[in-house]
């Protein structure tokens, strides 16, 4: 029995730790897998996949009214008490009395089948297309949400590329305050360092930390961001694999420069022209309803009496009755209610026609505006990146002053901010180029694979 128990322990305590192992494990992502990752896992774009199968039926759906529709009943009745009529008493030759007569039989039973069959409607026809254009609206809104979904994940890998960065910078200089205030202590005993200098250094320590763990909360917030437009539940754990200047640096954003708008490879363009097409195809719908509708019908019915329950007796009777008819509706006047509704349609295509100038330039102004901003963006990133190995070489050679009695302490601060200033700008101006770059991408695609 004791040893029972210890291999259940030791059982449980070897799956506690595969458990732990595999929850601490992270998913390592460069851009283009947590891209991938996302068109597969995204919430967004499993709804919207969800829509596009669902107007797929809807084509069907369409598709089938106009197809033959056969439906089947059946009826049984059980005459509990037979209504009784009066019958003048001459047809008995019994003048002047009033003879009671129950017409029926105690059950009756009733099979019936009927097929029905459209032959012409206008409205049918304008409604096939109409299901079909509605099935592209919603793939062209699938395409949206994937483009949508890449541009999300893509500023959020790169706000935790840079978050991340900025913990190093942070990190990489608390290292170095550190030994700068462990040598100034070490002076300051011998005697050759002021007490001031020494608290200088441990409140630029302080504020060094407090930084670090505001960028570390900053951190947690950017990868839950990151996690969600991946489709990651929130105990998962995602780490990129890519640095930020590989990013830009990266010919892709380079090509973007390049490359030319063209507005009807726009996604928002090509989901305002289905629009437009659907708009068309209700003022179409609205003039149908003046031509007429005609349909076809067959019906069979077989139906017995009884007097005993017994229907299925091969020897009872069922009488059989069929009808074959043809129905043509055919409007003629509606006070003006076809012609209004006409009317309106038309108005609703003609603003579709409003709309899509105005998107027109709406776009090729965006265009235009994020291309300079990108140019801009990769200008400035080239400046900040000279402007922070500067900013680094004097703040090193101040620190090698400090040490040697040449600096004071203020100059060692004064170089310290600059050069934590020139880091952060740099992150920030980096940033600036990959979001740019994405928000242009996004502009210029219409459909993104998975």
């Amino acid at each position: 029995m004791i040893r029972k128990t210890g291999i259940l322990l030791l059982t449980l305590a070897l799956g506690l730790q595969t458990l732990q192992a595999q929850k601490a494990e992270a998913v390592q992502l460069n851009l283009q897998e947590a891209r991938q990752f996302a068109l597969e896992h995204n919430h967004q774009i499993r709804s919207s996949s969800l829509d596009v199968d669902k107007a797929r039926y809807q084509v069907k759906e369409s598709v089938s009214i106009g197809l033959p529709q056969v439906d089947v009943s059946v009826a049984y009745n059980d005459n509990i008490a037979l209504p009784v009529q009066l019958v003048p008493g001459d047809f008995f030759g019994e003048e002047g009395k009033e003879i009671e007569v129950s017409f029926g039989t105690k059950y009756n039973a009733a099979l019936s089948g009927t097929i029905n069959q459209l032959i012409f409607s206008g409205s049918y026809i304008v409604g096939l297309q109409a299901a079909k254009t509605y099935l592209q609206q919603s793939q062209k809104q699938y395409n949206k949400s994937k483009i949508n979904v890449i541009k999300s994940v893509s500023e959020a890998y790169f706000l935790v590329l840079a978050t991340e960065e900025g913990i190093m910078v942070i990190d990489s200089t608390l290292q170095i305050t550190r030994k700068l205030a462990d040598e100034t202590r070490l002076i300051f005993q011998n005697g050759f360092a002021e007490e001031t200098d020494i608290d200088q250094l441990d409140l630029l320590i302080a504020e060094l930390e407090v930084s670090k763990r505001d960028a570390e909360t900053q951190l947690e917030i950017a990868k839950a961001y990151l996690k969600f437009h991946l489709g990651l539940q929130s105990e998962d754990e995602v780490a990129p694999k890519e640095q930020l200047t590989e990013l830009v640096e990266d010919a892709a954003v380079k090509a973007l420069l390049s490359s030319d708008f063209i507005v009807n490879n726009n996604i928002d363009f090509q989901i305002l022209k289905n629009q437009q097409e659907l708009a068309l195809l209700q003022l179409k719908l609205e003039k149908s309803s003046y031509l007429p509708e005609l349909s076809a019908f067959l019906n069979y019915q077989t139906q017995a009496q009884r007097q005993q329950w017994d229907f299925f007796n091969q020897s009872g009777k069922w009488f059989g009755s069929a009808i074959f008819g043809v129905n043509m509706n055919i409007p003629i006047f509606s006070s003006g209610q076809r012609s209004s509704k006409v009317k309106q349609a038309q108005f609703d295509y003609q603003k579709t026609k409003v709309t899509e100038e105005e998107l027109k330039t709406s776009l090729s102004i965006q265009y235009e505006t994020t291309l300079n901003d990108l140019r801009n963006a990769l200008e400035n990133f080239e400046n900040t990146r000279k402007n922070k190995a500067i900013a680094e070489k004097i703040f090193r050679r101040t620190g090698i002053k400090y040490r040697e009695g040449m600096a004071t302490s203020l100059d060692l601060l004064n170089t310290h901010n600059q050069y934590l200033s020139s880091q952060s700008q740099f992150i920030n101006a980096s940033l600036q180029v990959l979001n740019m770059s994405v928000s242009l991408e996004s502009l210029l695609t219409s459909e993104f694979d998975n």
